[in-house]
């Protein structure tokens, strides 16, 4: 398959990403969103990492996605321990 089917899947998913962050005022939705951009640009990642046949996109995408993942564990406990200070 030729890298622009990949990089066109990437763009779009990372303007779905991005749109959503811009409209939505959830902040689930909104970390939902980032993953969605930081899914996009992983994809971009792999995808030139394949076509000039190294590891070193591959793993660059393995870091950003070690890092996605920590930044919804602090997010999502923040919105859980605002969530609790507004309750009576």
């Amino acid at each position: 398959m030729n890298i622009g089917w990949y990089l066109a899947v990437s763009a779009i998913v990372f303007c779905v990403g991005a749109f959503g962050v811009m409209v939505r005022r959830n902040p689930l939705v909104t970390l939902l969103c980032l993953e969605l951009m930081l899914n996009g640009a992983n994809l971009a990642l792999i995808a030139f990492s394949r076509m000039w046949g190294n590891g070193d996109g591959q793993i660059l995408a393995i870091v950003v996605m070690t890092v996605a993942a920590c930044e919804v564990c602090i997010g999502l406990g923040m919105i859980v321990a605002i969530h609790r200070r507004r309750l009576p």
